[in-house]
């Protein structure tokens, strides 16, 4: 417990917490191409910044606090809502959002009165929007890199923390007002914490983890059902990692993974009953409400391919697509839009370092056998890859028309534990070779 106030501890969540801020706000570290930095999204952000200027005009509740744009305008309509919202434009007609809640526009139509009581300008206020957004995702990134810091180091933490700031999508996405990356990664994080302090010798509660973590979910639900099963996914692998590490029974485990489970799958439904609230408001009819969010489901999941018709038979077909969209992932890259190395490269390393360390007879199996630091990392960088596999697969509509956006999944949590684990047999072959050569000098 004392050592959380060790001063490498604290001088690494500064840096990270600063380094990752300038990032995903300001792209410091040019780890994207800077006019796509200030573009990216901006088509789905609009949504929010509409809700501002509709909750500034007519209430945070008017329209049932749905997001949406306003429409009647020449140009982009998508970067008319900042001209409206700074008072550059004004009219239009407001047309609703209705594939979720939008609470993140509700949220932010709250703090927009606060600052413009205070008196900050329109623009400065969403500098501060983007700002919090930023600051938010790095927090919650840095909390992951801490935690990890206890098992792999110093070294391999700042290389973990070096492969953040210099990965596109999640510089390109981690200040964006619509995606709010930081609600993504809550829940795992919450787990991560929860399961960390009770290694630490804490008394943690299952249920309070899980009522936690039930807000959590909801409260991405209701910013939008993208990459939901992900976020489930997601937040059972600090479980894995933390019992491969401190040889929990598998009755724990399981335990553990269904209750927290359960109360994730609560939190969604609460989110999505939430919806159908909102939507029955809207339009005097639960059933039209149904049918609506029906039609957003179908539409993510069910991938019409253009060359279909000439496919022998529909069992064929899903098989084509499927392979059509996991390729598509695969191989587009990952690092900064100046190391462009494709994600089958990574999976590729990792797969390697496993090998390596369950079929080599010395070096890197020797740390496995003396640290189960080594074995929780690979048991987790596994696990974890069915969280952005559920979504590419379950959701493969929407994985073929967002391939810009679906991407960054690769990073909830797979790339995280991944380059934790490289980071630290890297940092251990390191520390074997220093070995050697202060042994050769002597």
């Amino acid at each position: 417990m004392t050592y959380l106030h060790h001063k490498p501890v604290v001088i690494l969540f500064l840096v990270s917490l600063l380094a990752m801020f300038l990032s995903f706000n300001f792209n410091i570290f040019q780890a994207v191409n800077s006019d796509k930095f200030d573009n990216y999204q901006y088509n789905s952000e609009s949504l929010v910044i509409g809700r501002l200027v509709k909750s500034r005009k007519d209430g945070v509740f008017s329209s049932e606090g749905r997001m949406g744009r306003y429409m009647g305008f020449e140009g982009d309509h998508h970067l008319n809502q900042t001209k409206l919202f700074v008072g550059d434009l004004t009219g239009g007609d407001y047309e609703e959002y209705d594939s979720q809640v939008g609470i993140q526009g509700i949220l932010l139509s709250q703090l927009d009165v606060v600052l413009e009581k205070i008196g900050f300008k329109p623009i400065a206020r969403l500098a501060i929007y983007h700002g919090i957004v930023s600051l938010l995702f790095a927090l919650v990134l840095s909390t992951i890199i801490v935690i990890l810091y206890f098992d792999i180091g110093v070294e391999a933490s700042y290389f973990l923390l070096l492969t953040i700031v210099y990965s596109k999508w999640q510089v390109y996405i981690g200040n964006n007002l619509y995606w709010m990356m930081f609600a993504m990664f809550l829940p795992m994080v919450v787990v991560m914490i929860a399961y960390k302090m009770e290694e630490m010798g804490f008394n943690v509660k299952t249920l309070w983890v899980s009522l936690l973590v039930m807000f959590f979910v909801f409260l991405k639900g209701a910013m939008g059902y993208e990459f939901i099963s992900t976020v489930l996914v997601s937040m059972l692998v600090p479980l894995v990692y933390f019992s491969v590490k401190n040889s929990w029974t598998m009755r724990k485990l399981l335990s553990r993974c269904v209750v927290i489970g359960l109360f994730g799958l609560l939190g969604f439904a609460v989110a999505f009953l939430l919806h159908i609230y909102q939507l029955t408001l809207a339009t005097d009819s639960a059933e039209q409400a149904l049918s609506v969010i029906q039609g957003r489901i179908t539409a993510n999941t069910y991938y019409e391919h253009e060359l279909q018709a000439n496919l022998p038979s529909f069992e064929l077909e899903k098989v084509y697509i499927f392979f059509e969209v996991i390729k598509e992932y695969f191989l587009r890259g990952g690092g900064s839009y100046r190391l462009k190395i494709p994600y089958l490269v990574w999976v590729l390393v990792f797969l390697y370092i496993t090998i390596k360390v369950y079929r080599d007879k010395y070096e890197l199996s020797e740390l496995k056998k003396s640290n189960p630091t080594v074995n929780a990392l690979i048991i987790a960088t596994w696990f974890s890859i069915l969280a952005p596999l559920s979504w590419f697969i379950l959701a493969m509509n929407h994985s073929h028309i967002h391939t810009n956006i679906n991407i960054v999944l690769w990073h909830l949590p797979f790339m995280i534990f991944g380059f934790a684990l490289l980071g630290y047999i890297l940092r251990s072959r390191i520390q074997r070779l220093r070995v050697r050569i202060a042994t050769i000098l002597e």
